[in-house]
């Protein structure tokens, strides 16, 4: 198990100096989410913003995940990306254009996997579904032939209100992608809870071969957003001894959003948490 901390929780942090901190609080990986002011697509700079950030995470010896749900981008005006199974062909290819940007960048940025999601959808009824399915599965055979390529990993992040909003809907989406070993799953223990997917360890355990990384968050009841890990109603412990006793080998990243002025308090005392301590 490869434990790691996601840079969405530290927003008034430098990215380059947030990894080696991270590094040296004993994290082994690094989650990195793009944003309007750094590795932004759109940016003159943006070739060398990729350089010196993967720079920073060979020398701190850390392994790196890229999550694209990236809220403003690749549209300022839009809160979430376009959907790979919109109606619209230019709605969906821009989805796809989006993912094969990073998965281009990936190797500059030294990141070994790509975390998305699917896109929003609304319509309902079992031949909407059944074409929203084959839709996106012809979309990600795109996307995976081209990381495969490149030796970069792709995984599906199920979330509220998507075509994939739930790590049952992923397991429905493989009978579409017939076995490709090379679109895993990263599940969202926030998602997971929203959607009742309980137990939830038992659920992760189910999907083992395809699960490539879990967003590791706590929530607590009545209480929108994540909480400092310990600090709310998950448990944590269980999920976390689980995994380790199924022996799991990916990505556990430690999320705790909408606390940055907290700085790297939340990251160290996960860490104690995670390992069992105070």
């Amino acid at each position: 198990m490869i434990v790691g901390y996601h840079t969405a929780g530290l927003l008034l942090h430098d990215p380059i100096i947030a990894v080696g901190e991270l590094a040296s609080i004993g994290y082994r990986s690094v989650a990195i989410r793009p944003h309007g002011a750094s590795l932004n697509p759109g940016s003159p700079d943006f070739g060398r913003q990729l350089l010196r950030l993967g720079d920073a995470i060979g020398k701190a010896g850390v392994r790196c995940v890229l999550d694209l749900d990236s809220p403003f981008l690749p549209n300022p005006q839009a809160a979430r990306g376009p959907s790979l199974v919109s109606t619209n062909p230019e709605v969906a290819e821009a989805a796809v254009d989006w993912i094969a940007t990073w998965i281009s960048a990936a190797n500059d940025l030294s990141a070994e996997l790509i975390t998305f999601s699917s896109g929003s959808w609304s319509e309902s009824g079992l031949e909407a579904d059944e074409s929203m399915l084959e839709r996106l599965s012809s979309q990600i055979r795109r996307l995976a032939e081209d990381a495969s390529r490149r030796s970069v990993r792709l995984a599906l992040h199920p979330r509220s209100g998507d075509a994939v909003a739930t790590v049952a809907k992923f397991e429905r989406l493989g009978q579409w992608l017939e076995g490709d070993a090379n679109v895993l799953l990263a599940a969202d223990i926030g998602e997971m809870l929203a959607s009742g997917e309980l137990p939830l360890a038992d659920r992760l355990a189910r999907n083992l071969d395809e699960l490539a990384c879990v967003y590791l968050c706590d929530r607590r009841a009545g209480v929108e957003g994540d909480q400092q890990i310990g600090q709310g109603d998950v448990a944590l412990a269980r999920i976390v001894q689980s995994l380790r006793t199924h022996q799991y080998a990916g990505h556990v990243i430690v999320r705790v959003e909408g606390h940055s002025e907290l700085g790297f308090a939340p990251a160290r005392k996960a860490i104690e948490v995670l390992a069992g301590g105070p």
